[in-house]
């Protein structure tokens, strides 16, 4: 049979049937898919899917930056906040993770891991009260919680309770008595009471039920180095290794018990197997690095962690702690290029940020520093460490009552941040404040009880109010702590000086240097203490002996310049400085008293010369400008001094001196004698007991035509420096003017006769000459 002919129009329809059936088939599938992207709840748990895959893999900044992603889809989700906690935690965030536990308790009040999570952060903060609150209430959900017991005998233990801490230790066995956390938890609270032996047979059930765990070992180790029995502690850590042979911890165990023991290049051979043999994992490869931090090397540190930059360019933390050293070192060019490198990729990165802040801070640019750590904390409102250089900014800008709200706010963020309390300590005791100062003491001693700080401010704090039992008791305790350091001797001899018990001042000095031989401390106090007994000379011949044993440091030059400054030998401090600048080229207070003794010397171009050397250190230092106003001033440039004085006011508005000086040219050379009063009102308050200040406010009252608030001021500048021909003269242009003619005629006469050559005496003479005509 013939086959029927089709036409192609007719295949063509067919095949565009086709088509538009498989088209069809495919919208459908593209509108699912679209429907499926636009839908939150999908895009969120594709997030949250894809921030637990680099969780489980320990990519926590990867992880953490999906979580957010998250949030922005559900902001009011407990559960990604509780994964953004996790991730804050793992990366040691502790302010972040706590902000995010508390939001997650707020939206979610039953989530007990995150209950127990912020209690671990209440407990590593010094709070175990609101520690012991949060185990208590799990507890109450669910008694059986192994992890809330143990934080509640944690906590207890924390508070000092230790009965009720070993029997809710004890209660944990009974909750889960497989479980080696249960038996490390009681061991561990065995030891803080001194049961050594019923800690050690804890320890061995914990390692028996959990032997391929370091932490029982570790534990075990340190029991042992504890009681010195160093073979067994060794053998103990050892274990621990070969238990855990990826484990940084066991191997960081042993280092410390080699150290402990004096054996410091045992512990350094340990961290340069470590960093070696686990060279992929940062705990490990950072460990050698944080040791010479720890002894002090800052050259071998500043090394290593240029090594551990370049071979590990995208770990982060490396890179900062090597900015951090590079500032310590000076090196601004090389850690700015280092910080810049980082706010390319990262330009809200508040470490970074910081770090910037600081490196214009030790530059002397603190306009910058303080717009830069602004921003940084703006970012981030619960970065400690922000606030605390926030506060050193505050303090550059002379707004010490800001540095101290910043640095109050640090250690409320952080309160084991010792920098702070330093800061917070340093500045009550420049104020004399005894009271605030003492508490600041006993929480230092508390974070560093192998650190000077607190054992010096509480010591102060004591002999300032009375107590010098209690402040010797506190130099002696840490000399005890601390044999080996200079420090305490340094402060027990300067305690003895003080007391005029002269030789006891000076063995105490000597034990200082017997441990430290280039301790500036002690030579500084030995010096002070020849000066104070009427022996310049000795003093003298002491850091001239200093300075043959070691001729290039540049400190001992400069504590020559000061002593030979106090024995009037103005030509020989200048030579000294001039050594200690050439030494140390940004030795910022060497070419300031070079610059002063100059001045003294009459050579006030010179000293010009060095406060600008300064000036380049220190480019926003106000201090500076007020010292090169004064010089110009001498040099009876008063434009220049002007405007030195007004660059000093632009860093530092309330600064008083050269508010002070600044008012009086105006006065003198016909400047805006509102502005002038202003000024001088501003130079008061910050001066209120210094005559000059009381002078210049009483001569811009009468500029102003204040006279009869002019005069008391001016009689009170008269009173306190009755040879001022200049302050007698302005007086009796106030009597003039109040009419009190006789007393006005007074005033010319003596400032007439304190300086005939004085300009004031010849506008006293021409004041005189009109009161005769009258």
């Amino acid at each position: 049979m013939e086959q029927p002919h089709i036409h192609s129009s007719c295949k063509f329809n067919r095949y565009l049937k086709r088509t538009a059936l498989l088209l069809g088939v495919t919208v459908q599938v593209f509108l699912v898919l679209a429907g499926c992207s636009r839908d939150p709840i999908a895009r969120e748990q594709k997030f949250i899917e894809e921030g637990d895959r680099y969780f489980a893999k320990e990519k926590f900044p990867e992880a953490l930056l999906t979580y957010r992603r998250a949030l922005q889809l559900d902001p009011k989700s407990a559960t990604v906040h509780y994964k953004v906690a996790r991730c804050q935690l793992k990366l040691e965030n502790w302010a972040s993770a706590y902000q995010e536990l508390q939001r997650t308790i707020v939206i979610e009040p039953q989530n007990w891991p995150a209950h127990l999570d912020l209690g671990q952060l209440y407990l590593a903060g010094e709070s175990a009260p609101q520690a012991k609150d949060q185990a208590k209430l799990v507890l109450g959900s669910n008694p059986a919680d192994l992890r809330a017991q143990i934080l509640l005998s944690d906590a207890d233990a924390k508070m000092g309770n230790l009965k009720d801490a070993l029997q809710e230790a004890t209660d944990a066995i009974s909750i889960s008595s497989d479980d080696a956390t249960a038996y490390l938890n009681l061991a561990a609270i065995q030891l803080s009471a001194s049961a050594f032996h019923d800690a050690e047979t804890n320890l061995l059930k914990a390692q028996s039920l959990s032997p391929d765990s370091a932490l029982p070992s570790v534990a075990l180790g340190k029991l042992y180095q504890a009681q010195k029995r160093w073979p067994d502690a060794e053998k103990a850590f050892r274990s621990a290794i070969i238990a855990a042979p990826k484990d940084a911890a066991p191997r960081a165990a042993i280092a410390g018990m080699y150290l402990s023991q004096g054996q410091n290049a045992l512990a350094e051979n340990v961290l340069l197997e470590t960093k070696a043999q686990l060279s992929n994992d940062p705990a490990a490869y950072r460990m050698l690095g944080d040791y010479y931090l720890g002894q002090g090397d800052s050259a071998k540190a500043l090394t290593e962690f240029a090594s551990l930059t370049r071979d590990h360019p995208s770990d982060l933390r490396v890179r900062k702690s090597y900015v951090q050293l590079l500032i310590l070192a000076h090196q601004f060019d090389e850690a700015s290029k280092l910080t810049e490198e980082i706010l390319r990729n990262s330009p809200q990165n508040s470490d970074a940020l910081i770090l910037k802040g600081q490196i214009l801070l030790q530059a002397g640019k603190p306009d910058g520093a303080l717009q830069t750590l602004q921003q940084a904390v703006k970012g981030a409102p619960a970065n400690a460490i922000g606030h605390f250089q926030l506060g050193m900014a505050y303090l550059a800008k002379g707004n010490p009552n800001q540095a101290e709200n910043e640095w109050r706010e640090a250690v409320r963020l952080n309160p084991s941040l010792a920098e702070a309390w330093i800061a917070l300590g340093t500045s009550a005791a420049r104020r004399r404040d005894w009271s605030v100062l003492e508490p600041i003491g006993d929480q230092l001693k508390k974070i560093m009880p192998q650190g000077p700080g607190g054992y010096l401010f509480h010591a102060t704090a004591r002999v300032n109010q009375g107590d010098a039992a209690g402040a010797q008791a506190d130099l002696i305790h840490f000399m005890n702590v601390s044999p080996q350091s200079p420090i305490a001797y340094a402060k027990l001899g300067q305690f003895r000086a003080s007391q005029k018990r002269w030789g006891e001042a000076e063995s105490f000095y000597h034990e200082a240097l017997n441990r430290d031989p280039d301790f500036l401390d002690a030579i500084a106090g030995i010096v002070d203490l020849d000066f104070g007994r009427g022996k310049p000379a000795e003093a003298l011949q002491f850091i001239r002996a200093q300075i043959d044993r070691s001729p290039n440091n540049a400190a001992l030059y400069f504590i020559q310049g000061e002593s030979y400054a106090r024995d009037k030998r103005l030509v020989d401090a200048e030579r000294s400085f001039a050594r200690c600048v050439a030494l140390d080229t940004r030795n910022l207070t060497g070419f300031t008293r070079l610059g002063q003794v100059q001045e003294t010397l009459g050579k006030t171009t010179e000293a010009l010369t060095n406060y600008e050397r300064a000036l380049a250190i220190s480019p926003d230092n106000a201090g500076l400008y007020t010292a090169m106003g004064a010089a110009y001033e001498e040099l009876g440039n008063w434009q220049e001094a002007q405007r030195a004085y007004q660059r000093a006011l632009a860093i530092q508005p309330e600064n008083a001196v050269p508010a002070n000086n600044l008012a009086y040219l105006m006065l003198e050379h016909g400047g805006n004698v509102n502005v002038a009063l202003t000024l001088a009102q501003s130079a008061r308050r910050g001066l209120p007991n210094v005559p000059n200040s009381a002078d210049t406010l009483g001569w811009a009252y009468f500029q102003n035509g204040a006279y009869s608030l002019a005069a008391p001021l001016l009689e009170e500048a008269v009173k306190a420096a009755p040879s001022n021909a200049a302050y007698r003269y302005h007086l009796g242009m106030a009597y003039k003017k109040l009419d009190d003619l006789g007393r006005a005629r007074s005033e010319f006469e003596k400032s007439i006769r304190l300086n005939p050559h004085a300009p004031s005496a010849e506008k006293a003479s021409r004041a005189l000459s009109e009161l005769s005509g009258g």
